[in-house]
């Protein structure tokens, strides 16, 4: 399959995601990260995808891996957070929060998620594996 194939299969896939989320949840931010968002990915690649719904407050973190490996079906893994949960994973330094927010690539974002990813882009850098704070 080729490049461009391979990146309009994700888009397609993505998309998918986000319809069958939007009708159960209000899709705050949605933000494509991980090989996709640094390198492009390929065709051994999943999408990695951070969802902010404050809609999900209520569910316990067993119903939403419930709820979101449904999208395995289309090579998507989708991680999905609270605004606030975002919030203290920034804080305590989170990889999976900080590559979202200084690496990826975003599809939908609020004004409090924007605001979250200017202070992590100012905060932080990777070098290498690690996450480093630079203020």
């Amino acid at each position: 399959m080729g490049e461009e194939a391979i990146r309009e299969n994700w888009v397609k896939n993505v998309e998918r995601v986000l319809s069958e989320l939007s009708r159960e949840f209000n899709v705050e931010a949605a933000i494509v990260f991980g090989s996709w968002s640094r390198s492009g990915g390929g065709d051994w690649s999943d999408v990695d995808l951070l969802i902010v719904s404050n809609s999900v407050s209520e569910l316990s973190i067993l119903d939403r891996f419930s709820l979101t490996s449904e999208f395995r079906k289309w090579r998507v893994d989708v991680f999905l957070y609270t605004l606030k949960e975002l919030e203290n994973m920034v804080n305590k330094e989170n990889p999976i929060a900080l590559s979202a927010l200084v690496e990826g690539i975003p599809l939908i974002m609020n004004r409090e998620v924007e605001k979250l990813r200017r202070k992590a882009i100012s905060t932080y850098k990777r070098t290498g594996r690690v996450w480093i704070k630079i203020t």
